[in-house]
């Protein structure tokens, strides 16, 4: 069976952003967003809620629509922002809050045949594997702006590690 995330692995093809002292770092309780003028955190989390707690084992980690984002080497790239305006119905802002962006897995992250990662905002935590901020999107939103000072065509290196498994 074909893996239809493949378009999804490939390096960047922009710079990195701030001369490279910009990076994210998700570790399944925080996202940090470390840089020159900023280290910030966020409370962050990936994957569906289950039996009280969420799962980052590497198992869990391979389930589709349920587990949490695969640890790896990923990116994203802040000209992909989307910000969820009133007419769009794909995401509602219940699930995905004001904003998304795309991360990217680099080639080498094995993602387990999953893609369609991002991070985004909610009203409630939890997701099909992406790294949820809930209520905290749009302060990352604003870190991030403040941070880049309007360069939006460059990239941030994301680094998935878990504390525990």
């Amino acid at each position: 069976m074909a893996d239809r995330y493949a378009a999804e692995r490939y390096r960047p093809r922009s710079p990195m952003c701030a001369r490279g002292s910009f990076s994210l770092h998700f570790d399944g309780s925080t996202l940090r967003a470390q840089g020159a003028r900023t280290l910030i955190r966020f409370p962050a989390v990936s994957g569906r809620f289950q039996n009280g707690d969420f799962d980052y084992s590497r198992g869990n980690q391979a389930v589709p629509d349920r587990g949490p984002i695969p640890e790896g080497e990923y990116w994203i790239q802040p000209s992909e922002l989307q910000e969820n305006a009133w007419y769009r119905f794909r995401n509602t802002r219940t699930g995905w809050g004001d904003y998304w962006i795309t991360i990217h897995p680099h080639p080498s992250t094995p993602t387990y045949d999953r893609g369609g990662f991002f991070i985004h905002g909610g009203k409630n935590p939890g997701s099909a594997g992406c790294i949820d901020l809930a209520s905290h999107m749009n302060r990352f939103v604003e870190a991030l702006q403040k941070e880049l000072a309007g360069n939006t065509k460059c990239y941030i290196p994301l680094t998935v590690r878990y504390l525990s498994r």
